[in-house]
């Protein structure tokens, strides 16, 4: 083209650069067809803004992460990452294009925000005094599985919630802690049944924060009961309370077609409490998920029990533990409903932290959209093929 010279896809009459943009559904995608030139940007302008944006799906590729945009057909969009970052450890997200961290794999957790480079330092200990000698005060150092937050970070009064595992005794049982933004330390206790200093003992699976009424964390057990802790989280003195919710149970570990339960989320969709449920097979291949389940919660009286839903509703539900979200497939989205899943097996691995970077397998193959209960349900691998990761598993950012 000979300098001066207009580019041919100047030349597009509008309608047609009009209908190009109504299949960019990605922000991005808008933005970069916006500067490609004047004619384009004047066309675009009469067109609606682009729908609500979506998670972008974080897979720790060899040479750094790649971030992958639903909207734009599974494609990659660049991110300018801090060097710190590029080889951490991500163990959830929050809106806003927070991430945690774990940057040096195991003692540095920090949150990040991907836009602003803004970073916030995270607990690294468990602290508690001696029952014996209370000035005696011990440190543990942890590693953080999962978390989630009450608010934006730099909200005062943010609190956050974390699965934690100990990093010298890696195989004991997950707990659960809390913390107020700032602290360096886990440094209270909880009274029910087996604490450890400021860490509560339980088979959880995932969590989640609720801001119906005054905001409460739930904590969704393997049984599929729920643990709540309500707002405030730190109430005067030393006993922190929690209130068990018990559903009725639908079974053991297979669902009701004899397919083994893989994992288990919670999601708030349409102000009800959902739960994903996450099937594979018996003998799991190379990628087990084969299917989801999605169940609302009821109450009667005093009984729970999780309702089977017959279908996704024009849901889009994306599950990663701590940050599950639902959108609408109605708000600009057709055709795109579903269950959107990410490859976190290294949950149930005790040893989730290796300091031996030879010994750091994390899955990050299992990653796609389930298209919903009705006939063609299937699952979709939507996302490039990716083998194991020897730094982080993948990871949801929210928008």
């Amino acid at each position: 083209m000979a300098d001066g010279e207009s580019p041919p896809w100047a030349e597009l009459v509008p309608d047609i650069v009009r209908e190009i943009g109504r299949h960019l559904l990605c922000e991005i995608d808008r933005h970069h067809a916006d500067g490609l030139c004047r004619s384009w940007r004047d066309a675009l302008l009469q067109l609606r803004p682009p729908p609500p944006p979506l998670p972008r799906l974080v897979l720790p590729e060899a040479d750094g992460p790649a971030f992958y945009c639903v909207p734009s057909g599974c494609r990659p969009h660049p991110f300018v990452l801090p060097p710190a970052a590029l080889r951490a450890r991500c163990f959830g997200s929050y809106d806003g294009a927070w991430i945690f961290q774990a940057v040096d794999q195991a003692a540095n957790h920090v949150l990040l925000n991907l836009i602003t480079h803004q970073q916030l330092n995270l607990p690294n200990l468990l602290r508690f005094h001696s029952f014996m000698l209370p000035a005696l005060i011990f440190d543990f150092e942890v590693a953080f599985v999962a978390a989630t937050l009450s608010s934006r970070p730099t909200d005062q009064g943010c609190v956050g919630a974390g699965i934690i595992s100990f990093n010298r005794v890696p195989h004991d049982p997950r707990h659960i802690a809390f913390w107020c933004m700032g602290d360096e330390a886990f440094s209270w206790s909880i009274q029910m049944t087996r604490n450890i200093g400021g860490a509560l003992e339980l088979d959880v699976v995932d969590l989640l924060y609720s801001s119906h009424g005054a905001g409460a964390f739930l904590f969704l057990t393997r049984r599929e009961d729920i643990h709540v802790f309500r707002q405030p989280i730190f109430p005067q003195g030393d006993v922190m309370q929690s209130t068990p919710l018990y559903f009725e149970r639908r079974g053991d570990d297979d669902d009701d077609d004899g397919r083994p339960v893989l994992d288990r989320y919670l999601v708030e969709s349409r102000g009800k409490l959902l739960m994903v449920v996450r099937l594979g097979d018996r003998e799991p291949a190379r990628l087990p998920t084969t299917t989801f389940r999605v169940f609302e919660r009821e109450d009667e009286l005093f009984n729970n029990y999780w309702n089977k839903l017959p279908d996704l509703g024009g849901r889009m539900l994306f599950v990663g533990r701590g940050c599950s979200r639902s959108y609408e497939a109605a708000d600009g989205y057709p055709g795109m409903e579903g269950v959107y899943f990410l490859d976190d097996r290294s949950f149930h691995d005790p040893m989730v932290v290796h300091m031996n970077a030879a010994d750091r397998q994390y899955p990050c193959s299992d990653n796609g959209r389930w298209s919903g209960a009705q006939p063609p349900a299937e699952v979709e691998r939507c996302f490039p093929e990716q083998g194991r990761s020897n730094y982080s598993p993948p990871v949801w950012i929210l928008p």
